[in-house]
């Protein structure tokens, strides 16, 4: 009965001392006020299961939103693009494009290092939201791609401003 219950142990530390497997977001995966875009399947950073959130749950002129996004990259991102593409209520379009690099390596982004290495990443975005924007709905993509125009990771938001 002893070596039964030896074997137990020594099967119970070898199986919660095996690294633990993150699950992956299906492409239905979503949030209230966001989704991701396109194919996610095809992004080449996978997003984990409850690895995106965005907060405050309903973001607020005149305060900071934070976007954060973990999960693994398929490959080392030497360079790319972060395409900004908003609409407030349709008439206002805010659109930007910005050299991925700068805005890694800026307060935005916590001053993360380019390029991208391969393997579990977190990206941490914190922007100040103008208390000057009208308080309407916002919709659009935040769109991060690399050097040859793949895909690295989008997120669609649609939401009120309050």
């Amino acid at each position: 009965m002893n070596i039964y219950y030896l074997l137990l142990n020594l099967f119970i530390c070898l199986v919660t001392a095996l690294p633990q497997q993150n699950v992956f977001m299906k492409p239905d995966d979503h949030g209230d006020i966001w989704s991701l875009c396109g194919d996610s399947t095809q992004h080449l950073l996978r997003g984990y299961k409850e690895g995106v959130s965005i907060s405050p749950a309903m973001p607020k002129t005149g305060e900071d939103i934070r976007v954060k996004v973990e999960g693994s990259l398929l490959r080392d991102i030497n360079s790319g693009l972060v395409d900004i593409d908003l609409m407030i209520m349709n008439m206002i379009k805010i659109k930007k494009q910005l050299n991925l690099c700068d805005v890694l390596e800026s307060e935005v982004m916590g001053y993360k290092s380019c390029p991208l290495k391969a393997g579990d990443i977190v990206l941490d975005v914190t922007a100040w939201i103008p208390k000057e924007l009208p308080k309407l709905p916002l919709t659009g993509n935040i769109l991060i791609s690399d050097n040859e125009g793949n895909t690295v990771t989008c997120i669609h938001l649609d939401f009120k401003l309050t």
